[in-house]
């Protein structure tokens, strides 16, 4: 059996090191899922960009949370209607009608009603109009809203496009035309006297999905049944026609893990976390690796001044204390940009003294090796030595303490981003958790905010960490064990 299987056979043998390679394979495919799916300025364009999520439910707990709930609460739901559900003519005019049907039979209102319209293109000079309805399980029909789309300039020619580049969103249950309509109508209807006062204290969401349950329309209950959300389309022409209309029903759960306080589906985000937090912990690891195993090497074989600089200055740099070093220096170069990469460098500026100071023995003793001086007596350079003989019997021992490397940096970027540090245009576990601290989530009952990034920076600590305790007994030879 050759050296290499032996080594692999006796890494394997480890439960720690089998259970550390599992959990390692888990971060490397998730990250490569990442990097081929992800857009590559996903931290500002997607994540930091608020208009993005502004169609997802705010601090909306996990889906599967509905199992503890003794209510039945609305999942979030979102209708697509590509083509018309009906044609027809109205005063001359073309009317293209979408419609959904929802049969609402939670115990809670929704978080809000939104309807989006993409891409209306049209040929005549007169610009469409599109008029907005809600039908409710109480057989009232409610004409909520319009909207007219902006005409043709001078510049322009047919055929005339409209909100292709982002879609019209109408937030029916904040716009107060549309609160206004509703409660007009709930007032003629329910003898009530309704005022937009009345519905910001109990909530449009739960008028708009309600009926009055006191005499003084004060107090509203759900109105479970059959509501249809229709949208009607006037044209001027026969050829033009809206894109798409969209239906969102904003729901009180959202997701594998829920949403924040701009309503950032928190799974997208820790997904992202993987191949960064990787990329932090294997740069700083090679980047202090090189360094100290470069110097402890030429510090111990040549000896001197220069053996005696290299411990000197090893012997400073490893007496500051690392994290007020990383702080200081993030806050005072993180006008500099690439806050990142600013990170890695100050960490590996200010590790690297460790393993210098600890291969510096092992060198020495290996320089008055008989295959040293052999080398030596057949006329090869210092050069020569350190990195033909010295280096490859060392390189157990160096891929071993940059395994060990790997937490640390993942660890000390995730404090600086929970102290606000981080780099902002790039989402880390550490800044999830910063942003949900300031924002009160572990106050507020919030835990899906929290919690999931905290294990995930546990899981990628362990992770090389039960790889370390497997590969220790290979390299302290009073750690074997008769197997």
């Amino acid at each position: 059996m050759s050296l290499k299987s032996e080594i692999l056979k006796n890494l394997w043998r480890s439960w720690s090191t089998r259970i550390g390679i599992i959990f390692l394979t888990i971060l490397i495919s998730i990250s490569a899922f990442v990097l081929i799916s992800y857009p590559a300025d996903f931290g500002l364009k997607v994540w930091s960009n608020p208009s993005y999520w502004a169609d997802n439910p705010k601090l909306a707990p996990p889906t599967w949370t509905t199992i503890f709930s003794k209510e039945k609460l609305p999942h979030h739901m979102i209708f697509e209607i590509d083509e018309p559900t009906r044609f027809h003519r109205e005063l001359g005019m073309k009317v293209s009608e979408y419609k959904i049907e929802v049969n609402y039979d939670y115990d809670v209102h929704p978080s809000f009603l939104h309807i989006l319209i993409e891409n209306i293109t049209f040929y005549s000079s007169r610009p469409p109009r599109l008029e907005f309805f809600i039908s409710r399980p109480d057989n009232l029909t409610i004409r909520l809203a319009s909207l007219l789309v902006r005409g043709p300039t001078s510049l322009e020619e047919p055929p005339y496009r409209r909100y292709v580049e982002s879609p019209s969103r109408i937030i029916l249950t904040e716009d107060q035309t549309v609160i206004l309509n509703l409660i007009n109508s709930l007032n003629e209807n329910y003898g009530l006297s309704l005022t937009l006062e009345d519905v910001y204290k109990i909530g449009s969401a739960k008028i708009f999905f309600g009926c009055p349950s006191s005499h003084d329309g004060r107090e509203f209950t759900i109105l479970k049944g059959r509501y249809s959300i229709i949208v009607k389309a006037f044209f001027y022409d026969e050829v033009s026609r809206v894109e798409k209309v969209s239906f969102i029903l904003g729901g009180r759960v959202y997701g594998l893990l829920g949403t924040d306080i701009i309503g950032r589906d928190i799974l997208i985000g820790l997904l992202f976390g993987f191949p960064v937090s990787l990329m932090i912990g294997l740069m700083a690891s090679i980047l202090v690796t090189s360094i100290g195993a470069a110097l402890g090497i030429v510090s111990g074989y040549v000896g001197g001044r220069t053996d005696t600089t290299i411990q000197r200055t090893s012997d400073i740099i490893m007496n500051m204390p690392l994290l007020p070093v990383l702080i200081f220096f993030t806050f005072i170069l993180r006008e500099f940009g690439f806050r990142l990469f600013l990170i890695i460098l100050i960490l590996t500026a200010f590790s690297w003294p460790g393993l210098t100071i600890v291969i510096r023995p092992m060198v020495m003793q290996m320089k008055s090796s008989q295959f040293i001086e052999a080398a030596i007596s057949c006329g090869a350079s210092r050069r020569w030595i350190m990195v033909k003989h010295v280096l490859p019997n060392l390189t157990p021992f160096i891929i071993a303490q940059s395994i060990f490397l790997v937490p640390s940096a993942i660890l000390a970027e995730a404090a600086l981003s929970f102290l606000g540090l981080g780099d902002p245009t790039i989402p880390t576990w550490g800044q999830m958790l910063d942003y949900g601290f300031r924002s009160g989530a572990i106050y507020l009952g919030y835990w899906w905010w929290v919690i999931p990034p905290g294990l995930l920076i546990v899981f990628s600590t362990i992770t090389f960490l039960l790889i370390t305790i497997g590969l220790e007994p290979m390299l302290n030879p009073r750690l074997k064990t008769v197997i």
